[in-house]
């Protein structure tokens, strides 16, 4: 992050930040007078805040990063504890060039040049870091929101909506405070939300697209009503099938009613509808009544593509009728080739048993499928699979179902594979 908050240190120190610290100065000023180095402070975060004590930390049940990745959802081990909030700022000749956010755990010594602000209050150094936020456009949007993210009794959604808002803003800074907006923000983030989205509505992964998750992450799904609007309405193909997926992941039953309503509809471009069938077979809302939907469409559809998303959804189901549903079509005789080799492809790619799927191939006829069975084998690294693919190998079968086989065998990195292999070949 070299170029990260290139002259922070000079706009900081004249930024009155309403907030006085130690000696009566800002925080801002503080930071100026430090110099180069390291300048810590510690401040209390808001309840729903945890981390490791080192580079992990998360945000209630919608966000999770450590040093490399981040992503939504919730931390679940025990280890993610509830504290205080250590930010480090790196301070290098031309201002701030990284901010590192901590939660709990204790200061070590870097060996470098420190100095520590001590314990400062949680509104100013949310403020502090947003005023760093809004004067710049470089990269780590993330890095230098987080302080005033998980800084206690904090306000801060009208704030990050104005640099979102801010159209000279890097795009990457605009994304992570629209984001957040969303996640900590409440109602009256709606209405600029969906005006955001619409005015990003580019087809391009950018501003709309962040705005389109953030209204999906309100409160009280108070942002459903607009995400209905640019799932029907929105003017590009990309933005319309984001909205479906998040209304796909809400529990609201208006959301989900209309992506049912989606994925039925023949007018609807192609790539909506098919994210409208991912949605509604992979999220953690999946209700019996969208398996049945789904199961119902299959058989009123003629897009291949949707069918292919139908049976992927359903092979990947916790339920176990809808990956029973799967192998009746595999099994079907009247269906197409087609549709019989991608069920049981997805069949194989989902948690139905081996066992099932080699009795699958022993009651089979059609030969393309049976030679597609054995594929979907190869893919798997249990020992049922590898000794299934053995045994039509040794079997008194088609030749050229047995060689496949033995193709498939010889791809496998297994000792004992390869023994087996060279005894076939070897033996008298």
């Amino acid at each position: 992050m070299s170029r990260f908050m290139q002259g922070a240190v000079r706009v900081a120190a004249a930024v009155t930040l309403g907030a006085a610290a130690a000696g009566g100065q800002s925080i801002a000023a503080r930071v100026a007078a430090a110099g180069q180095g390291e300048v810590r402070m510690t401040f209390a975060t808001r309840a729903d805040v945890c981390g490791d004590g080192g580079s992990t930390l998360g945000v209630g049940d919608s966000f999770m990063m450590n040093s490399t990745s981040e992503f939504q959802g919730h931390w679940s081990s025990t280890s993610c504890r509830h504290g205080p909030a250590r930010v480090a700022i790196e301070v290098g000749p031309s201002g701030v060039t990284n901010v590192r956010t901590h939660i709990g755990g204790k200061w070590t010594d870097n060996g470098g040049r420190v100095t520590d602000l001590g314990v400062v209050s949680a509104p100013a150094a949310a403020s502090f870091f947003l005023d760093l936020a809004d004067k710049s456009d470089a990269a780590g949007a993330r890095n230098v929101l987080m302080p005033a993210i998980v800084a206690d009794s904090t306000e801060i959604a009208p704030r990050l909506l104005a640099i979102g808002q801010r159209t000279s803003a890097s795009t990457e800074m605009r994304r992570t405070a629209i984001k957040w907006a969303g996640i900590v923000g409440d109602s009256s983030m709606v209405a600029p939300l969906a005006a955001l989205a619409r005015s990003g509505d580019d087809g391009k992964k950018g501003v709309g697209e962040a705005a389109v998750f953030a209204l999906s992450q309100i409160r009280g799904n108070a942002g459903v009503p607009a995400l209905i609007d640019i799932a029907r309405n929105g003017t590009s193909t990309r933005l319309r099938s984001q909205a479906v997926f998040w209304l796909g992941q809400s529990n609201d039953d208006r959301g989900r009613r209309e992506v049912r309503a989606i994925a039925s509809d023949a007018g609807t471009p192609s790539d909506v509808r098919e994210k409208a069938v991912f949605a509604l077979g992979h999220s953690d809302a999946t209700t019996a009544e969208d398996l049945r939907f789904l199961r119902d469409l299959f058989g009123r559809v003629d897009n291949e593509r949707i069918r292919d998303q139908i049976l992927m959804a359903m092979a990947q189901s916790d339920d176990s009728d809808a990956r029973k549903w799967v192998m009746s079509i595999a099994r079907d005789e009247n269906a197409s080739v087609e549709a019989r080799k991608k069920a049981i492809f997805w069949a194989g790619q989902g948690d139905t048993p081996t066992a099932d799927i080699a009795a699958f191939y022993d009651a089979i006829s059609n030969e393309t499928v049976k030679e597609h069975t054995i594929f979907v084998l190869s893919q798997r690294d249990d020992k049922a699979a590898t000794d299934k693919l053995l045994a039509i190998v040794h079997s008194n079968g088609d030749p050229e179902l047995r060689k496949k086989a033995l193709f498939w065998l010889g791809q496998k990195d297994d000792p004992a594979v390869t023994k087996a292999i060279t005894d076939l070949v070897v033996r008298p």
